[in-house]
């Protein structure tokens, strides 16, 4: 029994050890004022020996306040994203394999691949060969071939299309630096969004909620279509020159662009005051003029004059429909001042970016194929920039922002677009379904006077355990405070959310653990009054007790589990908690109060007052 004795002392005392050791983090982080605690000055109040400083205990919505959001993703249009750039590859891989096409384009909405060929059926047959897995071919419909994704296929799209969403938006959200966010997937393509301690609705809004697709597409400069609309639209110049404001509705006007082949050419762009104006001009006017699969219209911001006359519009650039170079290929990026001194542009704010190894390859092979030409690059359907491909480019590139506004606003914007673009694009838009600002429940003073009322009530409650059950009393008082210390480690090791839920879940465990250690008590008692010595009335008072203390803990950790799994918010917080502390208050009540009981009463002449 010795030897057995101090091994289980050694697991009690390595258990304590290891919670106290887990606890230095959340001493440290709630010893600093709120605005400190996600700071610098945290990482350098931390001992270097203490565990990881991110893990430290965590305070919800309702304990200080903060921003709710749930966000729907568009899986829909993540969908149709990926049908787009799998009938691109079905275009290459055709190519690769010699099979002739006259065209690969979306079809039905942009949810099918549709081919046409003078061969149907041997395209059928090479495409099938490799793609056989994920896609099948419903037939010929207007002579090309169809394929479209298998069920299960788009279920799978639709699953990753949230997923990634969910881990772009917690990407965003660690970048930025907010302290304790909650992000978890719900159902209906749902993102909770929980960000305790921040107050701006609309930044957070603008930063979770922006798409970030980084799109680079060729321009189409040699395309006459859109010089038709010159005869019926109003011109945006007159004699005297360029009309700002412009004519309601929008207008037309030209630009001077170098083609390849070294000549130039009076490119016919549209023009409007707002957006919503050059896109119902775009709607009306242009779209019907072109092909879709072979041409879109990009729209970009551009100013006019010097100075307080200086004014904003907008302006149209045609585009090659197929988008050439993605910003999933974006391994870094940042926002910069522009030091070229080109064409007055020195001193404006511009996010530099590197690509990966892979984009570098991508994007030399796309300037070196498009030398001459202007290659624009989109961001959320924004056209930011349409340089001239002068030279081969491979990993390093920029985004020149709009002018016209306050340097230190571009500044943010650059710095904004930086963040969202290194830490990854949306999938598909998202809609904010939910938005909350909320106040702290309880106010500092109310937390106070709680932490002061919890700690008077565990106070009396070992007092009356040492006053009512004596030296054995005294034992259950040391696990119950080690049972404690044990929860909160828990709870800080992963990282845990302390809400108010939370918190009750905490006190019911506590509760249970004393009400263990009163049913151990009171059967030894029992014991000892059938005429057994003290050492037998221990040992039978365990033994008989064991079965019942873990029939009570595991029932209520079931219906702890199904909570955690089926609940969510306070719910989940309360379950977790729970759970935690279920399993230290048996690992206390079996483990550590019959370690010390049966050392005081291992002779048979013990005596313990019980």
């Amino acid at each position: 029994m010795e030897r057995s004795w101090y091994w289980r002392v050694a697991l009690i005392v390595a258990v304590a050890l290891f919670s106290l050791w887990q606890l230095v983090p959340s001493w440290f982080y709630f010893k600093l004022p709120p605005d400190q605690r996600s700071t610098e000055a945290y990482e350098h109040a931390v001992p270097g020996w203490a565990p990881t400083s991110q893990k430290h205990l965590n305070l919800g919505l309702d304990l200080q306040g903060g921003i709710h959001l749930a966000m729907g993703v568009d899986v829909e249009r993540a969908v149709k994203a990926k049908v787009a750039r799998r009938a691109d590859e079905i275009a290459e891989y055709l190519k690769s394999k010699n099979v002739p096409a006259e065209s690969v384009t979306t079809t039905a909405g942009g949810t099918r691949v549709a081919v046409k060929a003078a061969d149907p059926k041997q395209v059928e047959s090479s495409v099938l060969d490799s793609y056989d897995q994920e896609m099948y071919s419903p037939g010929v419909v207007d002579g090309a071939v169809t394929f479209a994704f298998k069920d299960t296929v788009l279920r799978d799209f639709q699953s990753k299309a949230v997923e990634q969403a969910e881990k772009t938006i917690r990407n965003r959200v660690d970048k930025w630096g907010v302290s304790e966010p909650d992000i978890k997937r719900k159902a209906n393509n749902q993102i909770q969004i929980q960000l305790p301690g921040f107050k701006d609705p609309e930044k957070a809004k603008e930063l979770l909620g922006r798409t970030a697709q980084l799109e680079f597409k060729i321009t189409d400069d040699e395309n006459p279509a859109l010089d038709q609309l010159r005869a019926q639209l109003t011109p945006c110049a007159t004699a005297d020159g360029f009309r700002i404001p412009l004519p309601q509705g929008g207008c037309w006007s030209t630009e001077s662009v170098e083609l390849p082949n070294g000549t130039a050419r009076a490119v016919t762009i549209l023009a409007a005051n707002t957006r919503p104006e050059i896109e119902k001009l775009i709607q009306e006017k242009a779209t019907p003029l072109l092909d879709p699969q072979k041409n879109v219209v990009g729209i970009g911001e551009a100013t006019f004059g010097q100075g307080p006359t200086r004014q904003q519009y907008y302006r149209t650039y045609l585009l090659r429909a197929k988008t050439e170079l993605t910003g999933d290929y974006i391994a870094d990026a940042r926002a910069a001042i522009d030091q070229s001194q080109q064409f007055g542009q020195s001193g404006r704010p511009l996010v530099q970016f590197t690509m990966s190894v892979e984009g570098g390859r991508l994007m030399q092979k796309l300037t070196s194929e498009n030398m001459r030409r202007r290659m624009a690059t989109v961001l959320d359907d924004k056209v930011e920039t349409a340089p001239y491909i002068q030279g081969e480019i491979s990993t390093n590139g920029q985004i020149t922002l709009g002018s016209g506004r306050n340097p230190q606003e571009m500044f943010e914007e650059a710095n904004q677009i930086a963040l969202v673009l290194k830490a990854g694009a949306l999938p598909a838009p998202v809609t904010i379904s939910e938005e909350r600002t909320v106040g702290a429940t309880l106010g500092p003073e109310l937390v106070r006077r709680g932490t002061v009322a919890a700690l008077i009530g565990l106070g009396l409650v070992l007092l009356f355990m040492v006053a009512y059950y004596r030296a054995s009393g005294l034992v259950a008082d040391v696990a119950l405070v080690l049972n404690g210390l044990l929860v909160l480690a828990i709870m800080a090791m992963i990282g845990s959310t302390l809400t108010l839920p939370g918190i009750a879940g905490f006190v019911l465990t506590l509760g249970m653990a004393v009400d263990a250690n009163v049913l151990i008590n009171e059967r030894i008692r029992e014991e000892l009054r059938a005429g057994r010595t003290i050492k037998q009335a221990v040992q039978q008072g365990y033994d008989k007790v064991f079965w019942t203390i873990v029939d009570s803990h595991v029932t209520t950790l079931v219906a702890a589990l199904v909570l955690m799994n089926y609940g969510s918010g306070p719910v989940r917080g309360f379950a977790v908690t729970l759970a935690i502390g279920l399993v230290a208050s048996m690992f206390t009540s079996i483990v550590v109060t019959r370690a010390f009981m049966e050392f005081f009463t291992r002779h048979e002449t013990a005596r313990l007052s019980v």
